[in-house]
């Protein structure tokens, strides 16, 4: 007898907290309806060779750990990150029973298993701008499967226009995705006008679990600690932003822990689940990452958006103020000096009625 799954096809991403995190909270929510799995999408293979040679590194990565070890090429807190964040992905979003590939298509590798629906998103799925071929943004916008498999739960392009060398692979593909939501009001522009399909703005997934099922996931890093505020970027703070984040530890007697940075060096190992305890537990957030403010918002933690200060990083700040837009934050990212202290039971009430409104049309989508 076959048994049905719903794929989720988005990044792969293995050490990215806000990809591995999207990716299990869609994988959560969709549990709801059958069986859930990951398609393991190998972008940036275009021959056999280039596929078996990523296969390989993904099978010797232990190994390599060791090696890396030994002969000290790479720190043990670096190693320890990759271990945490493998055995996230091991245990948590598995992608090994459906993979596909832009020189062979689709393989299934589970004997009696169906597609009943492909789920694209969400994350910057649709980016072509992180070296992406032709073949690669296709298979992001589900050229493998039947249109009447397709639908995309919030979806992101993370782009503010979208190039005319691309533009005709949208106006070939958008219009076969039967049901569209996206994560930006922005993306909602540029397909509305672009391809002319009706799309809704919708959560993350991130924000379609609560609190109390991601406390299941924490595994005591942050127990017994003193009272910490919490920085994570993905570029470099400013020396002013340095400042502001060291005198509000000093006022309010916090220890400052530091994620993606190597002078905390067990902030910098955690992974996934440590990464949202770490948050949870903390008394202010200061970031410049969209995922540590979704995180933030469910766990009602206070927190400051800082403009991301980097020269090979795109800045987010559409994706920003399209979410602040959704809870009334949009004070989160002005002025350096202001450290925002919202309502947090507002903030609670809006985020129910959005989970209300987005888990209607994913309802929807997926029984039509």
């Amino acid at each position: 007898m076959n048994k049905e799954y719903y794929c989720i096809l988005t990044i792969n991403d293995p050490m990215n907290y806000g990809n591995r995190l999207q990716n299990y909270a869609l994988q959560a929510v969709l549990s709801q309806y059958g069986n859930t799995t990951t398609i393991h999408q190998y972008n940036r293979t275009p021959t056999r060779l280039s596929y078996i040679r990523e296969k390989l590194h993904d099978h010797l990565r232990p190994l390599l750990w060791r090696v890396n070890h030994l002969l000290k090429r790479r720190s043990v807190m670096q190693i320890d990150r990759e271990k945490n964040f493998y055995k996230f992905n091991k245990d948590f979003v598995p992608a090994d029973l459906v993979s596909e590939t832009p020189f062979s298509g689709v393989h299934l590798h589970k004997k009696g298993m169906h597609i009943r629906k492909v789920i694209i998103g969400s994350d910057q799925v649709w980016n072509y701008t992180f070296n992406l071929s032709d073949d690669d943004l296709e298979m992001r916008l589900g050229r493998n499967y039947p249109t009447q498999k397709l639908l995309a739960y919030a979806a992101s392009i993370g782009l503010d226009e979208i190039d005319a060398k691309e533009t005709p692979i949208f106006k070939k593909y958008i219009p076969r995705i039967k049901h569209i939501s996206v994560r930006e009001h922005k993306a909602k522009e540029l397909i509305e006008s672009l391809c002319h399909i009706p799309t809704t703005v919708v959560l993350d997934p991130t924000l379609l679990v609560p609190a109390a099922e991601w406390k299941k996931l924490f595994p005591g890093i942050a127990n017994n600690q003193k009272k910490y505020v919490v920085t994570y970027f993905l570029g470099k703070p400013t020396e002013k932003q340095e400042h502001i984040i060291q005198q509000y530890a000093r006022e309010h007697n916090c220890d400052i822990r530091r994620l993606n940075d190597i002078r905390d060096p067990e902030a910098f190992s955690a992974g996934p689940r440590e990464f949202i305890e770490l948050i949870a537990k903390s008394e202010y957030v200061f970031t410049d990452s969209y995922h540590a403010c979704c995180f933030s918002i469910i766990f009602q933690r206070y927190f400051k958006v800082f403009n991301r200060n980097t020269n090979t990083m795109k800045n987010m700040n559409s994706r920003m103020k399209s979410l602040f837009e959704q809870f009334n934050l949009v004070n989160t990212m002005e002025n350096e000096d202001i450290l925002p202290h919202y309502d947090k039971e507002a903030v609670y009430q809006r985020l129910k009625e959005r989970q209300k409104q987005s888990m209607d049309w994913l309802d929807e989508a997926l029984r039509q």
